[in-house]
């Protein structure tokens, strides 16, 4: 009689990482993160934290928050960010004390509530609400006729 031999795991004695948020914070995540689009790391970056207000992420979000422009990000992602989503990014970034300028181009679904954790900030200066990037308009279909 022959029996088929089956394949066995062998125990290492490491500690192995069932998801993304059991690694440990160090180079790997920071530089997979550095080839993304400023608002991507933080949107990864808050992905990754549990609970929401956790700040372990902060060096894979990055520091320099000056403009925070999501027109830098697919349409479709813009497009699928909630208010809640929003208002966590903006604490995960503490954007109260550091965003000057905020763009939400083609976040078309934020309300405005999102927008709390910036209020008290005296270093904002401009908050671009269009839902269109630069040089972008709405199709109109059919278009109108011209007289």
């Amino acid at each position: 009689m022959t029996t088929i031999g089956s394949i066995k795991r062998r125990k290492t004695g490491h500690a192995v990482a069932t998801c993304l948020s059991d690694l440990p914070i160090g180079t790997s995540l920071e530089h997979a993160a550095s080839f993304l689009a400023q608002p991507s790391r933080a949107i990864f970056a808050v992905a990754l934290t549990n609970p929401p207000n956790e700040s372990r992420y902060t060096s894979i979000a990055g520091t320099d928050w000056d403009n925070l422009d999501f027109g830098e990000i697919e349409e479709e992602l813009a497009a699928s960010l909630s208010d809640d989503d929003l208002s966590g990014i903006l604490q995960h970034i503490d954007a109260v004390d550091n965003v000057k300028r905020l763009k939400l181009t083609n976040c078309k679904i934020i309300t405005g509530v999102g927008l709390e954790p910036l209020r008290g900030s005296t270093i904002i200066e401009q908050i671009d609400l269009s839902l269109y990037g630069v040089r972008c308009g709405p199709v109109i279909r059919p278009e109108p006729p011209l007289m």
